[in-house]
C-alpha cells in the first residue's frame, strides 16, 4: 500500500511538471554581482531610460558601458556609505528630482519609464540623494579646486574596483 501512494506522488509530480511550458518567461536578468549585490537588467535600463549616467561614448555596446558605470557607482556607494557624510537637504533632491523629470520630457514619460523599469519615485529620489551623497564626499577627499581631480577620483576607482568583488555576468553580442 504504501509503494502505490508514493507511485500515485510520483506521478502526480510527473504529470505536474509537465504542464510547466517549456519556455519560461524572463523576469529579469542579473548583469553583474557587486560585493554581493546584484545588478540588473532593469538597472541598467533605467539608469539609460532615466539618463543617470554618463557612460563612455567610445563604447560599441551601450549596455556594457552603462553597466560598467553602475558598477563603479556600487563601489563608490559603498565607500561613501562607510564615511557617512552629510545628508544633503531635501530642497537639493527636490531639484534634482525635478531635473531628472524634465531631462525625459515631464513626469507622463517618467510614469512611462518607472512602469517599464520597476523603478519608483522614491527609488529615483534615493539614487539623487546619493548622488549629492557622491559629490559631496568627492569634494571632501579630492577638493573641488585641484586640476588634477578628475585623474584622482579615476585612479581611486580603478583601486576600488581592483579591491572589490566584482563578478559581471553580462555578454556582449558580438
Amino acid at each position: 500500500m504504501r509503494k502505490r501512494a508514493v507511485l500515485v506522488v510520483v506521478a502526480a509530480i510527473a504529470i505536474a511538471a509537465s504542464a510547466v511550458p517549456a519556455h519560461a518567461e524572463i523576469i529579469d536578468r542579473i548583469m553583474a554581482v557587486v560585493n554581493g549585490q546584484a545588478l540588473t537588467l532593469s538597472d541598467v535600463n533605467a539608469a539609460s531610460m532615466l539618463q543617470l549616467l554618463t557612460p563612455e561614448t567610445n563604447r560599441p555596446d551601450a549596455t556594457s558601458a552603462v553597466l560598467d558605470r553602475l558598477i563603479e557607482r556600487t563601489l563608490i556607494i559603498g565607500e561613501v556609505d562607510r564615511y557617512q557624510p552629510p545628508e544633503p537637504a531635501p530642497e537639493e533632491i527636490d531639484r534634482r528630482y525635478n531635473i531628472v523629470v524634465q531631462r525625459v520630457g515631464g513626469e507622463s514619460n517618467l510614469q512611462r519609464i518607472f512602469a517599464d523599469t520597476g523603478m519608483s519615485a522614491d527609488q529615483l529620489r534615493r539614487w539623487v540623494r546619493d548622488d549629492l551623497r557622491m559629490e559631496t564626499y568627492f569634494n571632501q577627499r579630492f577638493g573641488t579646486t585641484d586640476p588634477s581631480r578628475a585623474k584622482m577620483i579615476a585612479d581611486w576607482i580603478s583601486g576600488l574596483r581592483r579591491r572589490a568583488d566584482v563578478t559581471v555576468l553580462y555578454v556582449a553580442p558580438s
